[in-house]
């Protein structure tokens, strides 16, 4: 019978971040996960005097609140401004 002398574990994962950006500023939600990450951004929005917003994903998709409260998105979020003037 062998022994395994050896008690190096592997080191834990890497922590995966998300980030909302929004006006060239990062907010970090990482941890936040449905209504709690929609109300975080229109929070966020609220903050940078935006009233009407579209919210993208990394991969550049037009995210709807059903999307982002039940996690149907890939990496960061942008908050983009609505153009009303079009």
């Amino acid at each position: 019978m062998t022994w395994n002398t050896d008690n190096q574990q592997a080191p834990p994962p890497a922590e995966t971040k998300t980030l909302l950006k929004c006006n060239g500023k990062d907010y970090d939600v990482s941890g936040i996960s449905g209504i709690g990450l929609v109300e975080r951004l229109k929070q966020v929005a609220r903050e940078n005097n935006i009233s009407k917003f579209d919210i993208y994903d990394s991969d550049n998709i037009n995210l709807s609140p059903a999307d982002i409260e039940n996690g149907n998105f890939e990496g960061d979020l942008s908050i983009v401004r609505y153009n009303v003037a079009a």
